[in-house]
């Protein structure tokens, strides 16, 4: 019989203020949501990863070679330390999506899918038996490619609008273009996305390979080892005696060898901080959620205060009336587990497919994780309950007599705190003002929670607007350091005086400058290796960049075996400067001094060395790898005009041409890459955001309605409803102004330790800076939302009218 008065009160507790119920289910259903979102997505991320990551059966070694038949293979399949061993050749081209009908580069400023591009082409004598780095076809292309036909990386989608069908111009040499049709698209885990380069991939046959006037012979060795567990030092070294001893005595040159840290992904960093940055959205929005329960069960406790003392009254145990109020908390949950749950889903899946695609990670055909879907409802369940638990046993352990006294208002007195005698010394303000702000304080527990959801909100949202000002810097950093407009690379090494005087006669261009460009292998003293090294040798006395010195010296017009390092490698290898580190280049190892220390441009380790004497230190004079462009203007069109101008007459001389990069293209690219973590973090200051808007709205409907009494008074005396709108708008502004307060104080160390976290788990070093900006933009944005948070309420209390007023408990 007890049990239908209970259900009949909880159904009239849901019913009788249906926008405090809205609310408080919409508090608890976005903790949901944002717990499944990260968590959902996250292990779909990771799911996809751990099955397409092992199955690429990634190598352990990839060394770029002169050319090599199957002896060699052979050779290095014998090699015991060697597991399994794979034989390709690479080749980067220029090339441009469309027929050859269109063989001229368009004016700048057309779309870039019609612009020329850089794609590295990657052929296999026989696809279908491959073993290492392996390539799978996607949505029911053919694989192997067959003869004429190209499967792009399925990433080069992100950057330009190709589609299965359409048909890509290669340039093979001077005025000289093949045609391939693209067969469809392949997903390679182990490639770089398109976004984040400025070369896209692509996978045809060997025959191909032959039609596009290259050699059908091999140039890149994949392997794995035999052993396993070992760290990337050792398998190193490993490698580099792989490549001494076997690969060396069969007469190849090995140019470069890339050892990545076994069982590591190379965008392994940017996912750990992606991860990072989910992980502490779900838990704040969790925590979040749980105080806008607490306000609000303590606030509906305390309106019920007489209600209470009834039922103990008439005998109802303080137990029997708390499992009554947690049911009424659990049924909040479920509603919220019912809003929360299918649209947290819906958004992992969303979520977990447009990182992957990022990521080039992959995706898996299922959804989110089994658990996911236990964590969401454990959340709708747990989080409320135990979050409403000690106000509930406060609330219904209330004596009768007391209860019966109670007003069925807050009871909180206003006037005897530090607080409520400085608020006392204001003179002169308008009486809604000064109302509103007496409201405001009265209820300093609820402030206090209601300020912590804010507070940390707005933290979290100056602090991405502190850390995307950061990587706005360090992309014009970039900017500052490299001082010239347009990059052209070659395949291999040019004459110099030849590509400088092709390009010094190119329209619009004002300054040249070749430099030598080598992959190096620093040697440590114990004889492992890194491999992950870049040398380029420059005149002393350059103009093209304006290195930013953080120890020592720049290079001096004298300097022989003398290298300026960047504080990628000099940090990686403990570098210093009056130190020296042994460099092999092209098989020759030599001791270098290093003179200086420059800091890092988001390019790697990289050594700066006097080209004069990097030149005779490779024997090869006259030769380049890059030269580099200054123009007349710098805008992002002229830049691409002269490029496009310059690439054309290279390919006229039949220059090997691999790429050509803007400065502002340059900028972009990395821009990108920042832009993901950006991306992310504003769906993290989002999702924050809104849960301190729910809370304050909340939190004014609780307090309009424990003012009722107050707002009837205010009716009898002729308050006007603007004057009842004042009070109750100005109290929002006041609490988004204070949160903002806070929040601002906190933002520094905050976000201060976010790029230090971002930096860490990227390996890029990034600048700091403070965004002033971001504060005042966020100011005015908390105003603008405490105010349109405060208009429900303040309207739903204009319209109390006297009587209801007098009759309110």
């Amino acid at each position: 019989m007890l049990l239908e008065p209970r259900w009949a009160k909880i159904l009239r507790d849901l019913t009788a203020h249906k926008l405090r119920t809205m609310l408080v289910v919409l508090s608890i259903a976005v903790g949901i949501f944002a717990i499944v979102v990260v968590m959902g997505g996250r292990g779909m991320l990771i799911d996809s990863f751990a099955v397409n990551f092992p199955k690429s059966n990634p190598m352990s070694a990839t060394m770029f070679t002169s050319d090599f038949g199957d002896l060699v293979t052979a050779a290095v399949a014998r090699d015991p330390r060697v597991a399994m061993v794979e034989a390709r050749r690479s080749e980067t081209f220029r090339y441009r999506v469309g027929a050859l009908a269109s063989v001229a580069d368009p004016p700048a400023g057309v779309a870039v899918a019609n612009r020329s591009r850089s794609i590295s082409l990657t052929a296999s004598r026989d696809w279908s038996a491959q073993k290492i780095d392996k390539v799978f076809a996607q949505g029911g292309a053919t694989w192997p490619p067959a003869r004429g036909e190209v499967l792009l990386e399925m990433s080069v989608r992100q950057v330009i609008p190709v589609v299965v069908g359409d048909s890509i111009t290669v340039d093979v040499g001077a005025n000289e273009r093949r045609e391939l049709r693209v067969a469809g698209f392949a997903h390679d885990i182990n490639a770089f996305p398109s976004m984040f380069t400025s070369t896209d991939s692509g996978f045809v046959s060997m025959e191909t390979m032959g039609d596009l006037k290259r050699p059908t012979s091999e140039n890149v060795i994949l392997l794995t080892l035999q052993k396993t567990g070992l760290t990337r030092e050792q398998a190193s070294t490993l490698a580099a005696d792989i490549r001494d001893d076997t690969v060396a005595p069969a007469g190849v040159t090995v140019y470069g060898m890339n050892v990545p840290k076994p069982g590591s992904h190379f965008l392994g960093d940017i996912f750990k901080a992606i991860s990072v940055l989910l992980l502490a959205l779900g838990v704040m929005a969790l925590a979040l959620s749980g105080f806008l329960v607490v306000n609000t069960v303590s606030a509906l406790l305390t309106q019920q205060t007489r209600q209470i003392g009834v039922m103990k009254a008439v005998g109802g145990r303080a137990s029997q009336i708390t499992s009554m109020y947690l049911t009424l908390v659990t049924v909040y949950g479920l509603l919220a587990i019912v809003v929360g749950l299918p649209t947290g889903m819906a958004a992992a899946t969303w979520f977990a497919s447009y990182a992957g695609g990022l990521l080039n990670f992959g995706t898996t055909t299922g959804g989110p994780p089994g658990y996911t879907l236990a964590l969401g409802i454990a959340v709708g369940l747990v989080v409320p309950i135990a979050a409403a638990y000690i106000p509930i046993r406060i609330g219904t352990s209330i004596p009768v007599v007391r209860a019966f006294n109670a007003t069925g208002v807050d009871a909180a007195k206003f006037g005897h705190g530090l607080v409520d005698r400085a608020l006392g010394l204001l003179r002169g303000l308008p009486r809604p003002v000064a109302l509103s702000l007496r409201n405001t304080f009265k209820r300093k527990g609820r402030l206090a929670l209601t300020l912590t959801t804010l507070t940390l909100a707005s933290a979290v949202v100056m602090s991405v607007m502190c850390v995307r000002a950061s990587m706005l810097q360090t992309v014009a950093d970039l900017e500052t350091w490299w001082n010239h407009d347009v990059e052209v690379t070659f395949a291999q090494p040019v004459n110099a005086r030849a590509v400088e005087a092709e390009a010094l006669g190119t329209p619009g261009v004002v300054a040249v400058e070749s430099w030598v460009t080598r992959s190096t292998t620093l040697v440590r003293g114990d004889g492992s290796e890194n491999d992950s090294l870049f040398t380029i040798g420059l005149p002393a006395d350059t103009t093209f960049i304006k290195p930013k010195l953080t120890g020592g010296r720049w290079l001096k017009a004298d300097d022989t075996d003398s290298v300026v390092v960047n504080t990628d490698i000099a940090k990686d290898e403990n570098l210093v400067v009056g130190g020296v580190v042994k460099l092999k280049m092209r098989g020759l190892e030599k001791t270098w001094h290093v003179v200086g220390v420059v800091s890092g441009q988001l390019m790697g380790p990289v050594v700066f060395a006097n080209r004069p004497y990097l030149e005779n230190a490779l024997q090869q004079r006259g030769e380049v790898g890059r030269t580099v462009i200054r123009t007349q203007a710098h805008d992002t069109a002229f830049q691409q005009q002269v490029g496009d101008r310059v690439e054309r007459r290279l390919k006229d001389l039949n220059e090997p041409v691999s790429g050509v990069r803007t400065q502002k293209g340059m900028r972009d690219q990395v821009a990108n890459e920042l832009g993901i973590l950006v991306t992310f973090l504003v769906i993290m200051a989002t999702i924050l955001a809104a849960v301190g808007v729910i809370g304050l709205s909340g939190t004014m409907i609780i307090n309009v309605l424990e003012s009722t009494r107050e707002i009837g008074v205010m009716r009898a005396i002729g308050a006007s409803h603007a004057s009842i709108y004042q009070v109750f708008i100005t109290e929002g502004i006041v609490i988004g102004a204070l949160s903002w307060l806070f929040g601002a104080l906190l933002t520094y160390p905050t976000s201060y330790a976010l790029v230090k976290v971002l930096e860490n788990a990227m390996g890029i070093p990034l600048s700091y800076v403070f965004s002033w900006s971001g504060l005042a933009i966020w100011l005015a944005i908390v105003t603008a939302i405490s105010a349109v948070a405060s208009l429900l309420p303040a309207f739903n209390a204009s319209q109390v009218s006297v009587r209801d007023a007098i009759s309110y408990e």
